[in-house]
């Protein structure tokens, strides 16, 4: 931006003066955000921001006609109005103003200082700001500014027409309560044109479940408050309250107006017996004491017994009184859970969905209308999918029809922004989403109301809703998958097209959001119960979101979201690795890396970049590799420069890997005696009971590192479980397949015996055996396992106890010590991006190749790729066994291992090297070039081709 000032101070560009208020007030905002002290923050929308970006980007070769394209943004914080009509009863010009408007998230807006407003305001549309007070954290030592406002309903007595009124407040969420009584003080004696208010306080009520009218109603009736004063000294935000519930506000005029209400054992038993007796008349209830749960009247007690047992719960304090219910007239009332009836069901269907519990309790398998409390089953969500089927039909696949019923359902909870609160309203989410025939529909709807409902879920709601999507049969979640897949390629598409910038407005954010948590819904879903290959959630068009610079835009975005730097940040894909390309997340990490390595330069002032340079002895290749590696200064996510000893040559890339496969194949050869083969020899794996010197591991761990920043695939055979433990990932029964498959086959054999005494016939005791070189060992897996047998009762523990020991504690010190030479070299984000089987793929490669890959981007330099030589050559290589196509691959690019992304993904030319010529075929394999000749016959060729094959071995510089 510096440089942009700059070229427009000397073309004396009339947006000059903007951007220099813009950027000084960008620094003195840092500034002010490390000091205490109240500033007041204006809150500025992203939009406007960005649209006022693209119009002061001026370019004195811009085309007239791009000149005049420009627009001025839009009014400056048009994003954050919330359409609703609060009572404004806060001062404009109060320092603690809190607006009526909400913000959903931090990055809908950016922080700016009066200045910046006030320069931002004399020039474009605006509309009341929103005015924030950095609040200083000692801990965090800095400010911080929360945008979410807590909203209350506050009730006050008026001391003017001596009436008792309801009013909605919102206030910040990290402010004090003596501050904010502060501010009501002020506000109130404004409002209401009283002389002085001595004080004010503010009191909770004891039933936090009672709604402002019932209240009310009892403050009325006993002119005193059934609940507790706040301390002046807590924040909002530990009221922990949901949006709208009540306080109530009380005036020191000369006396205070209300008195604590001491509650009595004959009020709260009147009360209590009333709730159990009677009950609420919903058709879900928390209230545990509640007729709809307590069940006293299924167990034949009388009305003397009932009451008896209240008594008795209110004197040992058992009653949980913040959740106790009230009794609220409804159109719902009496009303089932929606069933096939005769009667007209889609007027039926319309009154059950002015209740999200009721619509959460219907479409109910096995549904038994004397059934009583509808109890929800967390595993199982027991839907009748015939019923929604025979519904859709009944609503003749009317769009607008099934709208209504999602308004009727969700929309209130959109504008009052709150979240679902019970497993009956996420279940009435859950329903909603089985509506197959509607489902692109309502996901891509305008008002976006199912994808506001998801997008506010917690952790645990989703987690939840995966949980009933495990219950869908195969081609179910395929459905589902595939619409949501294809609604987010269609918003990448649209986004991508867009005329300034993706993600310009704030609802397409938050589409994208949306779509993607309820995406990642079905992922967590079908990671628990399998049906659907991995490879089906990537979207590969997420690489083409940015026109220019895709990878390092993406990157840019990532950090900013890492960082919590919310100025210039829209939204990242890596929030949902799993729905990244691997080839695009692989191009996000060498970013990083090069970020790293550059941050590193600039901490120890070096202009030039720096290379972990080592010389290497092939003689003596671990230690003088482990020696170099220990004395270096220079960081090792530096790229990485190999010499040889006594051989000349400058390492573009060649000696490199040279140096890693012949590292690699004599640390892991049995003369160290550090790993063992396993399954026949197909993997390796730690050996137990190696007595190799710890550093030896620590360098594995290193070199596998050193190879994933430097793009060197290694030639070595170990398994996914190690690069799962690299990352994190919980270990599971099938990792022990590759590793083990006769003890994984033993353990499926265990679990499908029905017959006790098969199992006892195995003679199975909880202790594990490992054999190293021919000798047996034998350890416990539990305190004396070796006395205890395994039946059919404990199999399970007993299955569960020897994949951890076998996986994890029996090679711990191990594993500990490479893991802890890998994270010398490879920490921060971007490495979070990948699963362990992704991090294999990126070290060792890809199994499996198709040689035509390597034909399609093959260049040529002096041949013609349709000739009739070019052709035979490649006829020639497709004809070869995959053991010598992959010493093809060796001989030309020094590594027979197949990078992510296919061969399709590499770089390799043929270039003729001279004609009618004995000389064999060579290439540099620094380059990926394979040298040539072009021969006089067929015949010559390929004789000339096997010799170099044959003898292909080391690193030669032409």
């Amino acid at each position: 931006m510096i440089n942009l000032i700059q070229i427009l101070q000397q073309s004396r560009s009339p947006f000059f003066k903007e951007l220099s208020i813009y950027e000084d007030g960008r620094r003195m905002l840092e500034k002010s955000l490390k000091e205490k002290g109240g500033t007041e923050y204006y809150l500025i929308s992203k939009k406007f921001i960005k649209q006022w970006k693209y119009y002061v980007d001026y370019d004195e070769e811009m085309e007239e006609f791009q000149q005049n394209a420009r627009q001025k943004p839009d009014k400056i914080n048009s994003d954050l109005i919330n359409h609703e009509n609060l009572f404004q009863y806060f001062p404009e010009s109060h320092v603690y103003n809190s607006s009526i408007r909400y913000l959903e998230n931090e990055w809908d807006y950016e922080i700016v200082l009066k200045g910046v407003y006030e320069n931002f305001n004399a020039n474009y549309q605006s509309i009341q700001p929103q005015i924030r007070i950095g609040f200083y954290n000692d801990n965090l030592k800095r400010k911080q500014i929360f945008a979410n406002l807590a909203r209350f309903t506050l009730i006050y007595s008026c001391p003017v027409k001596r009436e008792i009124y309801k009013i909605k407040a919102q206030v910040d969420q990290n402010s004090e309560i003596k501050a904010w009584t502060n501010l009501l003080k002020d506000t109130f004696q404004k409002q209401l044109h009283l002389k002085k208010i001595n004080n004010i306080r503010i009191w909770c009520p004891r039933h936090k479940t009672f709604n402002a009218d019932l209240l009310i109603k009892q403050i009325q009736k006993k002119q005193k408050v059934d609940g507790d004063i706040l301390n002046d000294h807590i924040m909002v935000y530990q009221l922990q309250s949901q949006r709208d519930n009540c306080l109530i506000i009380d005036f020191q005029l000369n006396d205070w107006q209300f008195k604590k209400f001491e509650q009595t054992i004959e009020y709260d038993n009147q009360l209590l017996l009333e709730r159990a007796l009677i009950g609420c008349g919903k058709i879900v209830c928390e209230f545990p004491q509640c007729k709809i749960n307590n069940g006293y009247l299924d167990l034949g007690f009388e009305e003397e017994d009932i009451k008896g047992i209240c008594q008795i719960l209110i004197e040992n304090e058992e009653v949980k009184w913040e959740l106790i219910c009230s009794k609220s007239k409804s159109i719902i009332d009496n009303l089932l859970p929606f069933q096939q009836r005769e009667y007209d069901q889609v007027n039926y269907l319309m009154k059950i969905s002015q209740s999200l519990e009721l619509f959460g309790v219907s479409f109910k398998n096995n549904f038994n209308i004397n059934q009583g409390a509808y109890v929800i089953d967390e595993e199982n969500p027991e839907i009748n999918s015939q019923l929604i089927f025979h519904t859709v039909i009944m609503l003749n696949y009317q769009n607008e029809s099934f709208m209504q019923i999602i308004k009727n359902l969700f929309q209130r909870k959109v504008q009052d922004i709150e979240p679902l609160t019970n497993l009956y309203q996420l279940r009435a989410l859950y329903l909603i989403l089985q509506f197959k025939q509607f489902l692109y529909f309502i996901l891509d709807e305008k008002s976006q109301i199912i994808l506001t409902i998801i997008r506010r879920l917690n952790q645990q709601q989703l987690n939840q809703l995966s949980k009933w999507f495990n219950r869908l049969e195969k081609f179910e979640l395929i459905q589902s998958q595939q619409i949501i897949k294809k609604l987010i390629e269609q918003q990448i598409y649209l986004q991508k097209n867009a005329l300034i910038g993706p993600l310009l407005e704030i609802d397409d954010i938050y589409k994208l959001k949306g779509l993607f948590e309820l995406y990642s819904v079905i992922y967590m879903s079908n990671q628990q119960n399998h049906r659907i290959n991995a490879s089906e959630f990537i979207i590969s068009l997420i690489q083409q979101f940015y026109k220019v610079d895709a990878d390092r835009e993406e990157f840019t975005q990532f950090q900013m979201f890492n960082s919590k730097v919310w100025r210039n940040y829209s939204f990242t894909f890596c929030q949902y690795p799993w729905a990244m390309p691997i080839e695009f997340k692989s191009r996000l990490l060498q970013i990083e890396c090069k970020v790293k390595q550059y941050d590193n330069r600039r901490r120890t002032y070096g202009l030039l970049p720096q290379f972990v340079s080592l010389t290497i002895e092939r003689d003596n290749i671990i230690e003088s590799a482990i020696k170099q590696l220990q004395q270096t200064e220079v960081s090792l996510k530096n790229p990485l420069k190999i010499q040889f000893v006594n051989e000349q040559g400058v390492d573009e890339g060649g000696p490199k890997r040279e140096f890693f496969r012949l590292i690699m194949e004599k640390l892991v050869t049995p003369d160290y005696g550090m790993f063992i083969p396993k399954n026949n020899g197909t993997v390796i794996w730690f050996n137990p009971q190696s007595f190799e010197i710890p550093i030896y591991y620590s360098l594995i761990g290193k070199l596998l590192g050193l190879s994933l920043y430097n793009s060197v695939l290694l030639d070595v055979r170990f398994p996914t479980v190690l690069f799962k433990k690299l990352q994190r990932e919980k270990i599971k029964e099938e990792d022990i397949k590759e590793l083990d498959m006769e003890t994984y086959t033993g353990f499926q054999f265990l679990r499908e015996q029905t017959d006790p005494k098969v199992v006892e016939s195995l003679g199975l005791t909880f202790s594990g055996t490992y054999k190293v070189w021919g000798q047996n060992y034998f350890e416990d897996l539990k305190p004396n396992g070796f006395q205890i047998a395994v039946t059919i009762v404990n199999r399970e523990e007993y299955i569960q106890l020897y994949l951890d020991w076998y996986l994890n504690k029996l090679v711990q010190k191990q594993f500990d010590l490479l893991n802890d030479g890998f994270k010398t070299v490879v920490d921060g984000d971007g490495i979070k991006l990948f699963t362990g089987e992704e991090l294999q793929q990126l070290i060792i490669g890809l199994p499996t190749f198709n040689m035509r890959d390597l034909e399609a981007s093959t260049k040529y330099d002096g041949y013609e790729s349709d000739s009739e030589y070019i052709r035979y050559f490649w006829n020639l290589i497709f004809s070869l066994n995959f053991e010598m196509q992959k010493r093809f691959l060796f001989f030309c690019t020094g590594s027979d291992r197949i990078p992510v992304g296919g061969l399709k993904s590499m770089k390799f030319v043929i270039q003729k090297h001279g004609e009618d010529t004995e000389q064999l075929p060579s290439a540099h394999t620094c380059f990926n070039v394979l040298l040539l000749p072009q021969y006089k016959n067929k015949e010559t060729l390929k004789e000339k081709l096997k010799i170099s094959l044959d003898n292909a071995e080391g690193f030669g510089l032409m």
